[in-house]
């Protein structure tokens, strides 16, 4: 009993950092997460007859990184005030990628409505609908890194190895 005590104490500990940015929790009660988002990608890349993405967690743990950032420095780019890349980010997190990508979202609140933004988008459209990607990493904040913008904030990078 003591023995299982002790190892929930220190898991707990070991994670408390990831609760000091967890953001999600309202998002992620309005039903926005990261599977929705990649059911609704994969619905859009289905009927183009294209084979769907997974999961990855070097790419989400790349995308949380990316989120912290942005919220960090405050700004809403697909290249950091310091001149980070996205590419940088997954290969950060051990992503020996062929082809990588990256789509951002502010201030949609259904994943339905964040992939019809990005399917209404030629760049971001093109990411979706990437035949060489297989695999995605999502990271979903409540807020905005900056202002006007409102959230929740989506970081979604896709790649291939």
């Amino acid at each position: 009993m003591v023995r299982k005590i002790v190892s929930l104490a220190a898991a707990l500990a070991i994670a408390a950092p990831l609760f000091a940015f967890d953001a999600t929790k309202p998002a992620v009660r309005r039903g926005l997460c990261a599977e929705s988002l990649i059911e609704a990608m994969n619905r859009e890349r289905a009927a183009a007859g294209l084979r769907p993405l997974h999961l990855n967690a070097a790419l989400s743990a790349a995308a949380d990184d990316r989120m912290r950032d942005m919220f960090t420095k405050h700004y809403f780019e697909h290249v950091s005030p310091d001149g980070i890349d996205p590419f940088t980010w997954a290969e950060r997190h051990g992503y020996d990628y062929r082809a990588i990508g990256e789509n951002l979202a502010v201030g949609y609140r259904t994943a339905g409505d964040i992939v019809d933004g990005w399917m209404h988008s030629e760049g971001h459209r093109e990411n979706v609908m990437g035949s060489t990607y297989d695999d995605v990493g999502i990271a979903i904040a409540d807020g905005a890194p900056r202002r006007p913008f409102g959230g929740p904030t989506v970081v979604a990078l896709y790649g291939s190895r």
